[in-house]
């Protein structure tokens, strides 16, 4: 075992990004300990937790290219003309998302190292009250913060991870899934089957 520092508070997970900075703002020592297991599909992401990777940002930015695509068809009913077919890219769509994602990880990870906090991208396990340990080294805290977000559950059935995609995966597919049924009840599933 390798000790490591102390710190005055410790993340588990980036969800909350703006604690972690006003933490260290009242100067406070924070490090915050983010790692992503891969989903079954090999998806994996950066810093920001799920809302800024899988979830609220990637679903606006969708949400938003479905709206421009429906106000093309609209626009003609209110004058518009246009001979050119307008047809969507799934691919460009995605990129598109992937790189606006990537920005606002590396900005992430720029507002933390201004701020001072410590980031280690990696896992994280309780050892006693006030230890942690990341692979070999222990890092100690008075208080620790989890805030790890959440993940899509597969339903436990057969084929299931063959033949459905969570919203873990649906942001960077390399097709577009066309006509999908939605199975459960979280914020990014019923916002995805509402569009």
């Amino acid at each position: 075992r390798v000790s490591g520092k102390t710190y005055t508070q410790n993340m588990l997970g980036s969800s909350d990004r703006q604690m972690q900075l006003e933490a260290a703002i009242l100067g406070k020592k924070v490090m915050v300990l983010d790692f992503v297991v891969p989903s079954p599909q090999g998806t994996s992401w950066g810093l920001g937790g799920t809302c800024v990777n899988v979830g609220c940002i990637p679903k606006k930015l969708m949400h938003q290219a479905a709206l421009l695509g429906q106000a093309l068809q609209d626009s003609r009913k209110f004058g518009w003309e246009y001979n050119q077919q307008v047809k969507h890219n799934w691919n460009t769509l995605t990129e598109a998302i992937q790189n606006h994602i990537g920005s606002l990880n590396w900005s992430y990870r720029l507002s933390l190292r201004e701020k001072g906090v410590t980031y280690v991208n990696a896992y994280g396990e309780f050892v006693d009250h006030h230890k942690i340990k990341d692979r070999k080294v222990i890092f100690s805290a008075t208080k620790f913060v989890i805030a790890t977000g959440e993940r899509p559950r597969y339903l436990g059935i057969q084929g299931d991870k063959e033949y459905c995609v969570t919203s873990d995966d649906l942001f960077s597919l390399p097709y577009c899934p066309g006509k999908t049924l939605v199975v459960g009840a979280s914020y990014v599933a019923l916002d995805l089957w509402g569009r």
